[in-house]
């Protein structure tokens, strides 16, 4: 009955030291480097309206996607700035999403030191700003990441 006892409580124990945080925690420490973890991530950012400000939001989702893969070399990263922008015209819309894809390359940089070098940047404007269904419809204030890594 006391081995029984013992050998309980050293399950709970282990148990209880091997929880950890379900992912998506602002301010859960750098999950420890995970090889498997570096694959290519394919994510978007989405911006107000005729804007290429990070939202508080957009930021948080940059942080916790660059956090999976740190430690991870950055072979690639895809950034693919979009607009659907009313005002103006063609031109000034695909100059707002260069400055989306901009402002994002810049904070990645920057923030998860991902080197510059490994940024392709596109810009895309209004065009193909349409629904699945045909219906042109404001549908792109937002910006694709692929970002493709490998195990150092």
């Amino acid at each position: 009955m006391y081995l029984k006892s013992i050998i309980s409580a050293g399950a709970l124990l282990a148990l209880g030291a091997c929880a950890t945080l379900t992912g998506g925690e602002e301010d859960a420490p750098a999950p420890a480097f995970n090889a498997a973890a570096c694959v290519e991530k394919d994510f978007v950012i989405y911006f107000d309206e005729n804007s290429s400000e990070l939202t508080e939001e957009a930021r948080r989702i940059i942080d916790l996607q660059a956090r999976d893969i740190r430690g991870c070399t950055i072979e690639s990263v895809r950034i693919i700035g979009l607009s659907d922008q009313e005002e103006g015209n063609a031109e000034s819309s695909r100059e707002l999403s260069v400055r989306r894809a901009e402002v994002l390359a810049e904070y990645l940089a920057t923030r998860a030191s991902w080197p510059r070098s490994r940024f392709e940047l596109l810009a895309t404007g209004a065009r193909g700003a349409t629904t699945a269904e045909g219906l042109d419809v404001p549908v792109r204030n937002r910006a694709r990441i692929i970002a493709t890594s490998r195990a150092p």
